[in-house]
């Protein structure tokens, strides 16, 4: 008996079911990114979040311990090469296809629902950008998706006790990225504003919210002993970092972020979420949607941050063509809107993740008059920042090898190295040993609160970047030795690099004064 269950489990009918189906577009991704993404090197902040690998702790000024603790493990099992940091990310991008095809199941799709929900996820920019590269981001996705998952399967069961595995999820998403706070923000407003109002007075949800917080604890414990370095943090990155966007600019952008392609989705989504009969029992995924949308744009948020929306509303999007599809169209719309779409979906894929080689791509950019901006102020120079934040970097630590060589052998014995932001010090911290360098410091976030060697003395510092007159009013010795160009780069990366000697003040009271949150 157990061999004939066994038997039918792998049989054909079970190779080419809709999970077998979601599995195999799951496959695909992860094979793509695997063969392209690591084409351009590893990005400015990949080489910051290998440093907080090696330093683990229970919170971060920018980012949260999960991501950390990932990393950590991804390189005691694969080391540091290309895919030895992203595997992980790969692997969670390419779960969000999965969840989001069982997201439409929830949400009674059908076969042909299902499956496309999953190759448009597959296609979606910033879900594809996202997995390419390691952060929190990906696994920000892929946990906001399953805990959209869960609350449609809320709705469709009315089993309160899932607010229980909700609020581990939540406590989990907390851990890896505080866009769970403004999806906490989200699922209020959902829950008041539709018959599901009546889970406020259920002991489930604030069993589930306790669970969430026992989880966040730590984190918030961490936050208190550092004097709440987060808020400052991002503060400092909604006034000074992020470009203001107004609410028909950010919609743009985020379609744009999506896959412009996809955007007669977004318009189905809000047909069947607040319109069609079957779709009303979701409304709360429609509230939660536009209410974390409106708080994105009036924070100066990122556009790419609703990607932690985009794997639910494409699924409902799908979901809701189809429903038109099925009962006020012809059913082979569904051939000709697969036909439509796989082209198409081609077109802005080289902005996701780099398949073609950089100059190739610039002429492509050119060619389609497309050049996506950063969301930040900073000026852009032949790349997105996207891709320029993974040129120059190895180059740039080379270029501090010459300098630093300059040095004599007593003077190197007390050098250490000065990035002024966490990719520059991350750099050189990872390319170090290659380059026989000493440890690079930085005011930087993270990098602010690790401080420098407890028996440096400051009295000689190889700075990358600022300038002369700056670095005059820190030390009575500046010499400009050397400089870092790239023309792929940012071009705020194009910088020269300084030997310091005599400082003015005590490297302690220097440290206090150059802290930079952002």
């Amino acid at each position: 008996m157990r061999m004939q269950i066994q038997a039918n489990i792998f049989s054909v009918k079970n190779f080419s079911s809709v999970n077998a189906i979601l599995i195999y577009l799951a496959l695909f991704k992860l094979a793509v990114l695997i063969i392209f993404a690591g084409n351009y090197g590893l990005f400015r902040d990949e080489y910051y979040y290998v440093e907080i690998s090696k330093h683990l702790d229970w919170g971060y000024v920018d980012v949260q311990p999960l991501t950390a603790i990932i990393l950590a493990v991804s390189r005691a099992m694969f080391g540091e090469s290309i895919f030895g940091i992203r595997i992980f990310s790969y692997l969670a991008g390419s779960a969000i296809i999965i969840v989001a095809g069982l997201i439409a199941r929830e949400m009674h799709g059908g076969k042909f629902a299902q499956i496309f929900t999953g190759f448009t996820v597959i296609f979606s920019g910033v879900i594809l950008g996202t997995s390419s590269f390691y952060s929190m981001n990906a696994f920000d996705i892929l946990l906001s998706s399953l805990m959209f998952y869960f609350i449609i399967r809320l709705v469709n069961t009315e089993n309160s006790k899932l607010w229980i595995i909700i609020g581990l999820i939540f406590g989990l998403g907390l851990q890896n990225k505080l866009t769970f706070l403004f999806l906490g923000f989200g699922l209020l407003i959902g829950l008041i504003l539709t018959k599901n109002r009546q889970y406020l007075k259920s002991k489930e949800l604030w069993f589930g919210i306790l669970i969430a917080l026992i989880i966040f604890l730590p984190n918030i414990i961490w936050q208190v002993a550092n004097n709440y370095p987060t808020l400052d943090f991002m503060r400092n990155a909604a006034a000074f970092k992020n470009k203001p966007m107004g609410i028909i600019k950010f919609t743009i952008s985020s379609l744009l972020e999506l896959n412009p392609v996809f955007t007669p989705f977004i318009l189905t989504a809000f047909y069947f979420l607040f319109f069609s009969k079957p779709g009303k029992i979701f409304r709360i995924i429609g509230w939660i949607y536009v209410s974390v949308f409106l708080v994105f744009v009036f924070n100066n948020g990122k556009p790419y941050y609703m990607g932690v929306l985009y794997p639910t509303i494409l699924a409902a999007g799908v979901v809701g063509a189809d429903y038109l599809i099925e009962n006020y169209l012809k059913k082979y719309v569904r051939l000709i809107l697969v036909i439509v779409t796989v082209p198409l979906v081609l077109i802005p894929l080289p902005f996701s993740i780099p398949v073609l080689d950089v100059e190739t791509f610039i002429k492509y950019s050119e060619t389609l008059g497309i050049k996506p901006e950063s969301g930040e102020r900073s000026e852009l120079g032949l790349l997105p920042a996207f891709y320029a934040d993974r040129f120059g970097w190895e180059e740039m630590v080379q270029k501090t090898a010459l300098a630093f060589n300059k040095l004599t052998d007593s003077e190197k014995n007390e050098a250490l190295i000065f990035g002024q932001n966490y990719g520059e010090a991350g750099a050189i911290n990872f390319y170090r040993q290659k380059y026989s360098l000493p440890q690079a410091i930085s005011s930087h976030n993270n990098f602010w609160i690790w401080g420098y060697p407890e028996n440096y003395k400051g009295n000689i510092l190889i700075v990358i970047g600022s300038n002369s007159k700056e670095l005059m009013g820190f030390f009575e010795d500046v010499k400009q030795v050397e400089s870092h160009w790239n023309k792929y780069g940012m071009p705020y990366e194009n910088v020269d690099i300084f030997i310091c000697k005599k400082p003015r003040l005590p490297i302690s009271e220097i440290w206090e004064r150059i802290k930079f949150y952002i």
